[in-house]
């Protein structure tokens, strides 16, 4: 495949790539990126799979709409408070893959079990039940990522950060990787 060129063409990329991988569906997860002083985000209430170039908004560090006709992610204020939180990341993948979800519903934090996940991932732990778009959810959150790339949400789904989207993207693959391995394992009985 075709490498994207643009930040805007990557961003549109890692969405499809979600989606394929079953990370995301229907009308759930968002996917931001830092460029200096502005963010590039998708936007509220729309299908990661079917979003264009001319879909994402761009805003700055507070939150203001700088470019787009649509409005910004629902959950725009956790991006940013991960960007304001950790100045090491560019990227955020917030995503409702399956198995990761389940752990986040069961209130269970995911166990590194192979060595890449013990090597990139640690622990996944749970950041605690608030509701999704709102301020305390964004809060809680700033303070796990402080420590983890991945961290799940209690109820809700999976965040990872990154360095730059592909970093992002990867551990949200390895996270619902391990969250089923896990899942194999207790299965098992090992």
């Amino acid at each position: 495949m075709k490498k994207p060129h643009s930040p805007n063409s990557t961003i549109i990329h890692i969405c499809q790539q979600l989606h394929e991988r079953n990370l995301v569906s229907a009308y759930g997860g968002n996917v931001s990126l830092r460029l200096g002083a502005k963010v590039v985000i998708t936007p509220k209430g729309s299908s990661l799979v079917e979003i264009m170039e001319d879909d994402l908004v761009v805003i700055d560090l507070s939150g203001n709409v700088l470019f787009g006709t649509n409005q910004p992610s629902s959950e725009t204020m956790l991006h940013l408070k991960i960007y304001n939180k950790r100045q090491d990341v560019n990227a955020v993948v917030h995503t409702h893959p399956p198995a990761s979800t389940a752990f986040a519903y069961a209130n269970r934090t995911v166990k590194p079990l192979n060595p890449e996940s013990q090597h990139f991932l640690r622990e996944i732990p749970v950041v605690p039940y608030h509701v999704f778009g709102t301020k305390e959810l964004a809060d809680a959150v700033a303070q796990y990522i402080t420590s983890y790339d991945a961290v799940l949400l209690e109820k809700h789904g999976l965040v990872t950060v990154g360095s730059d989207l592909n970093k992002a993207y990867n551990l949200s693959e390895l996270a619902e990787e391990t969250a089923l391995m896990n899942l194999y394992v207790k299965i098992l009985g090992v």
